[in-house]
C-alpha cells in the first residue's frame, strides 16, 4: 500500500499520471516480453508439444496486443476519465500475461533438457525482475505480474524435487517479495514527487505575482533633510530599513544614524558644503541580528533653503548583502572554505612575513603534514564523508597545536590543499618544540575517529625543515620539508622525518629512475624472466611464473623492488604491465607443450579501464588458450575499490583465465577474501614455508590453509620452497604445487626455452622439445625473483 496521502480531489489526477508513466515504457516492455517468449519457443521446439507451444504463443501475443490496445485508447483520450477502471484492466492484463508465462514454466520445467531448464529459469527470472521496473507505477499490476510468474517458476522447480531446486524456490520467493516491495516504494516516491512538483508550481506562480508587484515599486527609498540636516517626512519604508520607528527618526540629525568612519565624514562634509554626493557607503550605528548594516547614499541640495522647506533630498540603498558578499569573498581568498584555516596564499604571505621579521635568536620550523589513507576514504565512502574527515582532522590538528604548549608566537596552522596541512613554529626553541609536536601529532592521528557512523583511520606523515639551520629562503624551506615528507611516506607512513642532506639526492635519484623507466620499453630494456611451477606428487613442471627485470644500460640489472614502486606511483605500471602481458602470452604461445603462464597484476592495473581490452587483444594476437593463463593478485586489489575490482575479476573469469590469490595469509582479512571471489588457486606466502622446519605454528597454518583450499576446491601453491624437507612437509599436508629455488631460479625466458633468434611479441617462434622432468637445484643462496606487481 502507498504511504503517501493523496487528497480525494487529486486521486484521479494522480492515477492518470501513474498510468501515463507506465504507458511511456509500455512498448519496450511488450517487446521484451514477446522476445523472451520467442526465445523460449525457439529453444523448446522439438522438446515440447507443438500445440502447447502454439497455445503459449497465441495467449502471450493476445495479452500483449490487449495491453497495447488499452494504451492506445488512453493515448487517444477514450478512457482518460476512468482511471480506476483502467488500472483494473491493467491488473487483469498483468494476470493474463503473467499466467501465460508462468504456466509454461510450471508445465515444461521437469520435462525438458537441462539446458532448456536453465533457459526457462533465466527467462523467468528476467521477466520477474523486469516487472519491478516496467510496471512500477502500477504496483498492484506489478504484484500480480510478479506473483503469477514466480508461482509458475516455483511450481516448475518444485516438480524437480531436488534440494537445490527447493533452495532456489526459497530464494525466488524472497526475491519476488522484495521486488514487489520495491515496486510499491518506487510508486510511492513517484507520487510524492509529482505532488511536490504540483505544489512547487503553485508556489512559483504565487512568487511570480509577488515579484511582478515588487518590480513596480523601487527597491530604494527616499529621504529628505531640512536646513539643519535633520530628517523630515520620514516614510514607513525608510523607517523599516532603518529598523526604527518613524516617530523616533523624525527631526533626527541624519549623520547620527551612522557609525564613525570615512563614509560618515564624506557625508558630513557634503551636507555642510551643500554639495551633491553619489554612492557614499556608510555603516549604520548598531546592528540587526548581530550583523552590521551598510547603506549607499546619493543626493543633492534643494533651493531655496529655509526652515520650512526641504534643503536636501536623496536616495538610500541597503547594500548590506553586497558588503557581506564582498567580505566573504575577501575571506575566501585567504582562508579555506572547508576547514576555516588559512589557505596556501595566506600561508605563503604569512611565512614570508615570519621569515622577514625573524631575529638572529629566533628559529622557524616548518611542518608539512599529509593525511594517510585519505584517498581510500574518498574512494570507498565518497566525497561528503571525505570532507567531514578533513574538517575533523583540521580541528584535531589545531587542538594538538594549541594543547602542545609551544613557546614563542602563536603557531601558524594552514591547509595547503587536498589532504595536506602545514604548521609553522617560531621562537628560540622552535626546533625542540617542532619535534615534540611532530611526535604528538603522529601518536594522536594514529587513533581512529568516528564520523557519521564510520570508524575511520587517517594517520599523519610529517616532513620537518628548519630555518636558518637548513636554509633561510622560503622556497628551499618548503622544498626541504616536502622532501622530508616524501621520506616519511617512504618509511611506511604514520611517522615524521626531519630533512637531511642526503634526502634530496635520494629524491632526485628516484625522479631520475622514473625518467629512465619511461623509456625502458621503447629501448628494449625490460626482460621477461621465468620461474618453474611444479606439481608436487610427480615433481613435473606444469608452468611458469612470469617475472620482470630491468636491464639498465648504466645501472645494470635494477632490482624490481626499486623500480616497481616507482612505476606504480607514476602510473607507468600500466604500460609496463601491458608489455608484460603481451610478452608473456607470446612466450607461452611459442612453447611446444601447453604449460601455464602466471602473471602478476597490481591494483593499479586492475583499476585501469584498458586492462580487459589489452588481455583480449593479446589472446587474439598470440592464439594462446585462455585456460593456460593465470593472473595473480594480492589483497590490495580487494581492499581498495573492491566492488569494481571484483567486477573486473569476474569478467576475466568469463574469458576463461584463472585467478590466484597471492601471498595468502599475510593480510588481516585473508579468509574473508575467499568468500568474496571464487579463486582458482591460493599461493601460500614464502614466510610460512621458510619456517616450516623451525616453527610449529607455521606448520599448523600451512596445513590449515591447504586443508581449507582443498575443501573449497582450490589449488594450493607454496612459494619459496628451497629445501627437500620443506617439500616433504608440504607433500604430507596435501599441497598440490610448489615454486622455489629447489626446482629452479628465476632465469631469462630463453634459458628455459632456448631459441635461435630473439622472439618479437608479434612473431611465433621455432618450438624446441624439452624434458618435462625438473631437476632440483643443488645450490641456492636467496631469492632472486621479485614479482612485477
Amino acid at each position: 500500500m502507498l504511504r503517501t496521502t493523496v487528497a480525494p480531489e487529486l486521486r484521479d489526477w494522480v492515477a492518470n499520471r501513474l498510468i501515463n508513466a507506465h504507458i511511456r515504457i509500455l512498448k519496450p516492455m511488450v517487446a521484451g516480453t514477446l522476445l523472451n517468449a520467442a526465445i523460449i519457443i525457439a529453444a523448446l521446439i522439438g522438446e515440447v508439444d507443438s500445440l502447447e507451444l502454439a497455445l503459449f504463443a497465441g495467449s502471450g501475443c493476445a495479452a500483449a496486443l490487449h495491453r497495447l490496445w488499452l494504451a492506445e485508447g488512453i493515448a487517444r483520450g477514450r478512457r482518460q476519465k476512468r482511471p480506476r477502471k483502467i488500472m483494473l484492466a491493467f491488473q487483469l492484463n498483468s494476470w493474463w500475461l503473467g499466467a501465460t508465462l508462468g504456466s509454461g514454466l510450471a508445465l515444461w520445467m521437469p520435462s525438458v533438457s537441462p539446458g532448456a531448464q536453465l533457459l526457462l529459469t533465466v527467462c523467468g527470472v528476467t521477466q520477474i525482475a523486469s516487472a519491478a521496473y516496467t510496471v512500477r507505477t502500477l504496483p498492484r499490476s506489478a504484484m500480480v505480474y510478479v506473483a503469477s510468474q514466480a508461482l509458475g517458476l516455483a511450481i516448475g522447480l518444485a516438480r524437480e524435487g531436488t534440494p537445490a531446486a527447493l533452495g532456489a524456490i526459497a530464494v525466488l520467493l524472497v526475491a519476488s517479495a522484495l521486488l514487489v516491495r520495491m515496486a510499491f516504494a518506487a510508486c510511492d516516491l513517484f507520487v510524492s514527487r509529482i505532488l511536490s512538483d504540483r505544489e512547487l508550481s503553485a508556489s512559483a506562480r504565487t512568487v511570480t505575482l509577488l515579484l511582478n508587484e515588487y518590480e513596480e515599486s523601487s527597491s530604494d527609498c527616499l529621504f529628505e533633510l531640512d536646513a539643519n540636516d535633520r530628517l523630515t517626512r520620514v516614510s514607513p519604508r525608510f523607517a523599516a530599513i532603518a529598523a526604527e520607528p518613524s516617530a523616533a527618526l523624525e527631526h533626527r540629525a541624519f549623520v547620527t544614524l551612522f557609525a564613525s568612519g570615512a563614509g560618515r565624514d564624506r557625508l558630513s562634509e557634503a551636507l555642510a558644503q551643500r554639495r551633491s554626493l553619489r554612492d557614499v557607503a556608510v555603516t549604520l550605528e548598531g546592528t540587526v541580528g548581530n550583523e552590521p548594516r551598510w547603506w549607499s547614499i546619493s543626493g543633492r541640495p534643494c533651493y531655496p533653503q529655509d526652515e520650512e522647506t526641504v534643503a536636501f533630498r536623496g536616495i538610500v540603498s541597503d547594500i548590506t548583502s553586497q558588503r557581506l558578499a564582498e567580505s566573504r569573498a575577501q575571506w575566501m581568498a585567504h582562508f579555506d572554505a572547508l576547514t576555516g584555516l588559512p589557505n596556501r596564499a595566506c600561508f605563503d604571505q604569512q611565512l614570508d612575513q615570519i621569515l622577514a621579521d625573524r631575529s638572529d635568536d629566533d628559529h622557524v620550523a616548518l611542518l608539512l603534514i599529509d593525511l594517510d589513507q585519505f584517498k581510500h576514504v574518498n574512494d570507498v565512502h565518497g566525497h561528503p564523508l571525505g570532507d567531514a574527515l578533513l574538517r575533523h582532522q583540521a580541528q584535531r590538528l589545531t587542538a594538538c597545536v594549541h594543547d602542545s604548549g609551544l613557546g614563542g608566537a602563536a603557531p601558524l596552522v594552514a591547509r595547503l590543499g587536498g589532504d595536506e596541512f602545514a604548521v609553522v613554529v617560531t621562537g628560540a626553541s622552535a626546533c625542540d618544540h617542532a619535534v615534540r609536536l611532530a611526535e604528538y601529532l603522529t601518536v594522536t592521528f594514529a587513533d581512529p575517529v568516528a564520523i557519521e557512523g564510520h570508524e575511520l583511520v587517517s594517520t599523519a606523515s610529517i616532513g620537518l625543515s628548519l630555518a636558518p639551520f637548513h636554509t633561510e629562503q622560503k622556497p628551499q624551506l618548503q622544498s626541504y620539508a616536502d622532501i622530508a615528507l616524501h621520506a616519511a611516506k617512504g618509511a611506511g607512513r604514520a611517522t615524521w622525518e626531519m630533512f637531511e642532506a642526503g634526502m634530496d639526492e635520494a629524491l632526485h635519484e628516484r625522479h631520475a629512475l622514473a625518467r629512465d623507466l619511461r623509456h625502458a620499453i621503447a629501448r628494449g630494456e625490460l626482460r621477461l624472466f621465468l620461474q618453474p611451477l611444479v606439481e608436487v606428487v610427480s615433481e613435473e613442471m606444469t608452468g611458469y611464473e612470469a617475472l620482470l627485470r630491468w636491464q639498465h644500460p648504466q645501472r645494470g640489472l635494477v632490482p624490481p623492488d626499486l623500480f616497481i614502486p616507482v612505476a606504480e606511483e607514476t602510473g607507468l605500471i600500466v604500460p609496463i604491465g601491458e608489455w608484460v602481458i603481451r610478452s608473456a602470452f607470446a612466450e607461452a604461445a611459442s612453447w611446444s607443450r601447453p604449460d601455464t603462464i602466471a602473471i602478476n597484476l597490481s591494483p593499479v592495473q586492475i583499476g585501469n579501464a584498458n586492462l580487459l581490452p589489452v588481455i583480449v587483444n593479446a589472446l587474439a594476437e598470440t592464439g594462446l588458450d585462455p585456460s593456460r593463463v593465470e593472473f595473480e593478485i594480492t589483497e590490495g586489489v580487494l581492499l581498495h575499490n573492491s566492488e569494481a575490482n571484483i567486477g573486473v575479476l569476474n569478467r576475466l573469469h568469463l574469458l576463461g583465465v584463472k585467478i590466484a590469490l597471492d601471498d595468502f595469509g599475510t593480510g588481516y582479512a585473508s579468509l574473508n577474501y575467499l568468500l568474496t571471489f571464487p579463486f582458482d588457486k591460493i599461493k601460500i606466502d614464502r614466510r610460512f614455508v621458510s619456517e616450516l622446519a623451525t616453527r610449529e605454528e607455521s606448520r599448523a597454518i600451512v596445513g590449515a590453509v591447504i586443508n581449507l583450499a582443498n575443501q573449497l576446491g582450490m589449488c594450493t601453491l607454496a612459494e619459496g620452497v628451497e629445501e627437500p624437507a620443506q617439500l616433504n612437509t608440504l607433500k604430507e599436508h596435501g599441497c598440490r604445487m610448489v615454486q622455489g629455488w629447489l626446482f629452479g631460479k628465476a632465469l631469462p625466458s630463453e634459458e628455459y626455452h632456448p631459441r635461435r633468434h630473439p622472439l618479437p611479441v608479434a612473431e611465433m617462434p621455432v618450438r624446441l622439445p624439452r624434458s618435462r622432468r625438473v631437476r632440483r637445484s643443488q645450490t641456492y643462496s636467496g631469492r632472486v625473483g621479485v614479482r612485477n606487481a
